[in-house]
């Protein structure tokens, strides 16, 4: 593993993927190809990874307004690009690595913890996974999936821990069950987040007379402040000395924040409503950015990602059957797909920006 970085000649700055993973999951396909767009199976036909592949994803977005960061390529000719940053390369070779991921009983978060463990070629099949969510006596998908799809050496990878973002005692728990066993994080996915249900809840607003006061704290103390708090107290675990990183033992770690393209500011030419949701990620996107200088003096990257329209409980109460129709809404596997090669091609110049599901830059 030391040699990886020095392996690769000096003025090229990407590694081969296939040479580093092994041949046993295949390679990564076309999607649309109609085969597993990542070639891995868990031990059960309860669960089938990627079942989603042959779904043909809409042309990149276009922006109202240009972004400030480069933007990251991982695909090319609609193929899924076959390399990874180098710190990313390091980190998949690494049976030490250690992936934190909120809000993972369902939807997107629960992906994460079935990508991280049942696709070898995201992550070292002796890494281990932090699963996080407000109620795990209740977080039956995610029991489910870990009890009828996965072998007893997958399952002993995954740790459940009680975590609300809202709760300070929450976040103070598992950063000191994180201090007694593995005293690291590499990377942080920050995947809890609410919009809410307008015909249950207050938002989102359709106009500033349904403007709440309470509801938009709600969304502020979950969007915004619940991540900031989580990577507060993880930051000392994320924390990568640069005597590690010059000799290839641990790669730079990632904090993963899940925004959204109506956070964006400069992208904002019209659009009605959702005031709360929008505020809320346009100051994470914010955190993101100034955590970036903070935090990268220490070996941490961070990155907001905006996955589209995607097929989660979240997005139930604004689908319409002719967006399904149209292919508007993305199967969750897919996003995930992609919203991880966007973090495993990312390389230190893309660190603090705002990125879509296809790796395109978003002004802010």
């Amino acid at each position: 593993m030391h040699s990886i970085r020095r392996a690769v000649s000096s003025n090229s700055r990407r590694l081969s993927f296939s040479s580093l993973r092994g041949v046993e999951t295949g390679g990564r396909r076309s999607v649309g190809s109609g085969v597993p767009l990542y070639g891995q199976t868990c031990s059960s036909n309860i669960f089938k990874y990627f079942s989603s592949s042959a779904f043909q994803p809409p042309p990149p977005n276009t922006y109202n307004a240009p972004a400030v960061y480069d933007n990251i390529p991982i695909t090319k000719n609609g193929t899924v690009v076959s390399s990874l940053s180098i710190p990313s390369s390091i980190r998949k070779n690494d049976p030490d690595a250690v992936y934190v991921v909120t809000g993972a009983s369902r939807s997107m978060g629960l992906e994460y913890v079935k990508t991280l463990l049942c696709d070898s070629s995201r992550a070292h099949p002796s890494s281990k996974i932090i699963a996080c969510c407000r109620n795990p006596s209740s977080a039956v998908a995610l029991h489910d999936f870990l009890d009828n799809a996965c072998t007893d050496e997958q399952r002993n990878r995954v740790q459940v821990k009680k975590m609300d973002v809202t709760s300070d005692d929450d976040i103070s728990s598992l950063a000191a069950y994180i201090q007694e066993t593995t005293n690291r994080v590499d990377v942080l996915f920050n995947v809890a987040g609410v919009l809410g249900n307008p015909k249950t809840l207050p938002g989102p607003e359709r106009n500033i007379k349904q403007f709440n006061k309470e509801w938009f704290q709600s969304q502020m103390d979950v969007n915004a402040i619940g991540p900031m708090m989580v990577t507060q107290q993880l930051a000392p675990f994320l924390k990568v000395s640069r005597k590690d990183l010059k000799n290839n033992v641990r790669s730079e770690s990632v904090v993963v924040n899940m925004s959204a393209r109506v956070g964006s500011i400069g992208d904002n030419m019209g659009g009605l409503g959702w005031h709360s949701y929008r505020m809320s990620k346009a100051a994470l996107n914010m955190g993101t950015r100034t955590l970036a200088h903070e935090l990268g003096r220490s070996g941490t990257w961070t990155i907001a990602l905006y996955p589209g329209f995607t097929d989660t409980d979240m997005s139930v109460p604004f689908q319409t059957p002719a967006m399904k129709e149209k292919g508007m809404v993305f199967p969750v596997d897919f996003t995930v797909g992609r919203m991880l090669d966007v973090v495993e091609n990312m390389e230190k110049k893309h660190s603090g920006g705002m990125y879509d599901w296809s790796g395109i830059a978003l002004p802010f």
